[in-house]
């Protein structure tokens, strides 16, 4: 049956293909990439402005970290619901709706008059970006061939790297220039860009499934459990991690996951999240499992390195983004040559690779010291660039190509929840070993750009930073070993059509993963 569904999927990409031209898929990658981009490129840009939105609107730092946590913490909780709803709905309508939640959020956070108001607005702006998350990696997954696959979907991961770069220096520049609220207005341009081009260049959907019941219950308990997981996360270093609240919290968490796990187990087939792909598909587990260290290994240094540059080198605003830049670079140039690789040689040497490298890169960050040269920064940078470029396009090209097509926008909105995930426990686990070695208010500082805690040496932060690289280090290992166990072969429940090697690819050395 699946594999039916999966022919009918490429029967309807070779008509969109009939309708649009050969460069349909083309025009397909060039849209999705464009929400790809949007969402990281919001989270930096907001990131670095987020000192001034808090000083003009008048908020303390307990009110201030809820600007960037509601936004992450409504996006990470609807992933898997959107991804599971563009299967059911298709990708399309989901996408362009999408688009039109997050420019309306944007509009409203650049009215905002109080905090409450922006942390509302940037709830329902994450609302926009879970959509666009969850679907643009299956779009390009369904617009390509599983031959062209993998640099595809390294053009798709480039522009997120893109969105990274980009966020810090437009961020700055639009603040000084035109004001805080400026850096919002520039999502409401593109926004309606691709909402036009989607619906005039983007197939009808390939997969609706009106006659499918939406399963409410597994939606609700998910994300009312990662949103509190997340909470617990962000707040447990200045709550106490034994305080009533963060435990509370935890518990909360571990029983809406417990919920989620026996509804969806009883549901089966009709389950928002059908358990058989962690239970049955062992690269599908794996490349998940490695995607979710590997972004809590590497995420929160950049913000580490940030403080480290102007606060203890001594580096002005400019030249530290400089340094910053190198590493989203080197990740932009390697993601497409990595996923064009894929294709030929498979996934697993790659993605394994490229775990253990940022390991070695990681381990050399521990040893930055007082006097360290910002050619040594921008050297062991540039390492953990390597690392992530090899690993992020084949392990997503693995991840998207071991599932039948009717289940796209389940294991996109799986791996873009792993992503956002890590994130917060890279931010959360970073500072609570920084805050081991000095205090709890200059990680407060770190994060906020706030002034240095009086008393605060330098000693103290470069000593919580090196422990915090080398157990990031320790991670990335796990997430080599965890690559490393996806095997070697497709999954027997992979579709002959879906793999690389079947009757839509041919490539020599496919079916590796």
């Amino acid at each position: 049956m699946n594999y039916i569904r999966s022919r009918a999927v490429d029967k309807v990409r070779m008509l969109a293909e009939e309708r649009g031209g050969k460069g349909y898929k083309w025009t397909v990658l060039l849209i999705a990439s464009i929400g790809s981009l949007m969402g990281p490129l919001d989270s930096t840009i907001v990131s670095v402005t987020l000192p001034t939105i808090s000083h003009e609107l008048g908020m303390d730092y307990s009110t201030s970290v809820w600007v960037p946590t509601a936004y992450l913490a409504v996006t990470a909780a609807l992933l898997l619901t959107m991804g599971r709803l563009s299967d059911v709905r298709g990708l399309k309508p989901i996408y362009v709706a999408g688009f039109g939640l997050f420019a309306l959020g944007s509009l409203l956070c650049s009215l905002s008059q109080n905090g409450e108001q922006m942390i509302l607005f940037r709830g329902l702006q994450g609302i926009g970006a879970a959509a666009l998350m969850a679907t643009a990696t299956a779009l390009v997954t369904d617009a390509f061939p599983p031959q062209e696959r993998g640099k595809a979907l390294g053009i798709n991961a480039m522009s997120v790297y893109i969105g990274l770069s980009l966020g810090p220096p437009l961020g700055a520049f639009l603040t000084g220039t035109l004001g805080w609220r400026s850096i919002f207005w520039v999502n409401i341009p593109i926004a309606a860009t691709v909402i036009i081009l989607a619906q005039w260049k983007i197939a009808k959907p390939s997969r609706p499934r009106p006659d499918t019941r939406f399963d409410l219950a597994g939606a609700s308990s998910f994300a009312i459990g990662l949103v509190a997981f997340l909470i617990a996360l962000t707040f447990g270093e200045s709550w106490g991690w034994t305080s009533a609240f963060t435990l509370g919290l935890i518990v909360l968490a571990v029983a809406m996951f417990a919920i989620f796990v026996v509804t969806e187990g009883r549901l089966g087939k009709c389950a928002m999240f059908q358990l058989d792909l962690v239970t049955r598909n062992r690269l599908f587990a794996a490349g998940n499992l490695s995607a979710l260290l590997n972004y809590t290994a590497y995420f929160g240094v950049s913000f580490i390195l940030s403080f480290y540059l102007q606060r203890v080198l001594g580096m002005d605003l400019y030249t530290t983004g400089l340094v910053l830049l190198s590493m989203p670079l080197v990740m932009s140039v390697l993601s497409p040559i990595s996923g064009w690789m894929s294709d030929r040689v498979g996934s697993r040497a790659l993605a394994s690779a490229g775990m253990f490298i940022m390991a070695a890169g990681l381990l050399l960050m521990s040893t930055l010291t007082a006097t360290s040269s910002a050619a040594e920064v921008v050297a062991w940078f540039v390492i953990l660039g390597v690392g992530m470029g090899l690993f992020s396009s084949p392990n997503t090209s693995a991840i998207m190509g071991c599932v039948e097509g009717d289940r796209l926008g389940v294991a996109s909105g799986t791996l873009s929840t792993m992503r956002t995930v890590g994130q917060s426990m890279s931010l959360a686990i970073m500072g609570a070993l920084i805050a081991t070695a000095s205090s709890t208010e200059l990680v407060s500082a770190l994060f906020m750009g706030a002034p240095l805690p009086p008393g605060t040496a330098d000693e103290d932060f470069i000593r919580g930073m090196a422990l915090a690289f080398k157990v990031s280090a320790g991670i990335a290992v796990a997430g080599a070993l965890a690559s490393l166990a996806r095997g070697r072969g497709a999954p027997r429940s992979c579709p002959p059509d879906r793999r690389p090697d079947g009757p839509a690819g041919g490539v020599k050395g496919g079916g590796r993963r």
